[in-house]
């Protein structure tokens, strides 16, 4: 399956199984997972879930969202890349703490991005990120994305953002 290659700092590469140990202290994390969903920690089946859902993806659609690797440490720091939905592929992110405040996910989305329009094809891209969060809706900003509108789930107000081919911003 086509993977983005890596950029100065990140590596992307397909999931395995022995990511689940690496993959779950990240997302059982509470400041990793407040914006995410219903902002719980994930138990360490909703790990093993996402991870086998982005195995299935990259082999049925040849994308996914990514696992990233720091190349400095050779680390398992998060995942960047695209889920698969009826709208079409959605952007998203996460990284582990100790990675947040140094571009790398600004660096690793943007490069995705690129890939998804370049190598992928796609037309439009989407997002959607819950509007308490901050962090997130600067890298949206910063990507070029346009605000869509504005829904809810898990009793939280969701904000969906686009791009497209023509629209995008460059690195």
């Amino acid at each position: 399956m086509p993977v983005p290659p890596d950029t100065a700092r990140l590596s992307f590469r397909d999931w395995s199984a022995v990511d689940l140990d690496a993959f779950h202290a990240i997302c059982s994390d509470p400041r990793v997972t407040q914006f995410v969903g219903d902002g719980l920690p994930w138990e360490r089946e909703q790990t093993a879930q996402f991870v086998s859902r982005n195995i299935a993806a990259a082999t049925d659609h040849g994308y996914c969202q990514w696992a990233l690797v720091h190349r400095v440490d050779a680390c398992l720091i998060g995942y960047c890349g695209f889920a698969v939905t009826k709208n079409g592929p959605e952007i998203g992110w996460r990284l582990a703490p100790e990675y947040w405040r140094t571009g790398l996910a600004t660096e690793a989305a943007r490069h995705v991005i690129r890939f998804g329009f370049g190598s992928l094809g796609f037309d439009r891209i989407i997002a959607t990120v819950q509007s308490a969060n901050l962090a997130s809706l600067r890298i949206i900003e910063k990507l070029g994305m346009q605000t869509v509108k504005a829904f809810e789930r898990h009793g939280r107000e969701i904000l969906l953002f686009q791009v497209d081919r023509s629209h995008a911003v460059a690195e």
